[in-house]
């Protein structure tokens, strides 16, 4: 058997298209970090997260060399968020500072084999890391939104 409608609920039905009232969408476990929005937006920043450690390890680990000429610095753009890594020469005076990238090819000619192997490796990375750090920026910056 059918309930009575309440007084006055065609006029809350009309109000809403047609459709009986409800609340607006929203995720089902507000606060619980379980909802749809909040977990996208968490895995967004985990892979950017993940990202700036990696060009850490990576600037680490080229500042061990011995005897180095140039080394990875990470560069922080304060006008857009960007974090991407850099050469730069090794010491102090009017040589050292960022190395364009042009120029690096030049740097790498200059040392020995396997240096020189494992260089132009690291600089592959680098340029994958860039890369990819822009792409996972974008994402979270998509994330927020």
């Amino acid at each position: 058997m059918a309930q009575p409608e309440p007084p006055g609920a065609a006029d809350v039905v009309d109000r809403h298209c047609g459709s009986p009232p409800c609340q607006p969408d929203a995720d089902t476990k507000a606060f619980t970090g379980r909802g749809g929005a909040p977990a996208d937006l968490r895995q967004a920043q985990a892979r950017v997260d993940k990202i700036y450690r990696q060009q850490e390890d990576l600037s680490r680990l080229t500042r061990r060399v011995r005897g180095r000429t140039f080394y990875l610095s990470v560069h922080r753009r304060k006008a857009t968020g960007q974090v991407h890594l850099r050469w730069r020469a090794a010491g102090a005076g009017a040589r050292a500072g960022h190395i364009p990238w042009g120029a690096i090819d030049a740097y790498f000619a200059q040392l020995p084999g396997a240096l020189r192997e494992w260089y132009e490796r690291i600089h592959r990375r680098v340029i994958e890391l860039n890369r990819r750090e822009l792409e996972a920026r974008l994402a979270l910056r998509h994330a927020c939104k």
